[in-house]
């Protein structure tokens, strides 16, 4: 695996964020999609919170709060 690619894939308003590490805080809460005819991906999860992105080590941290 190439540690230089980004693991996650955050989407925020319009926007994609592809992202190394995701943290998310206690108690955000969440709801799932089951997308099973897709293609590209079964499902996907919603959080709902607040998102940044900042830059840690050459690698971008998405947090969720």
């Amino acid at each position: 695996m190439d540690s230089n690619v980004p693991m996650w894939v955050i989407k925020c308003r319009g926007d994609t964020y592809y992202v190394h590490h995701v943290d998310v805080s206690p108690g955000v809460g969440f709801s799932t999609k089951e997308t099973p005819e897709n293609p590209h991906t079964k499902g996907s999860i919603k959080i709902k919170g607040q998102l940044t992105i900042t830059e840690e080590n050459n690698k971008l941290i998405a947090k969720i709060f």
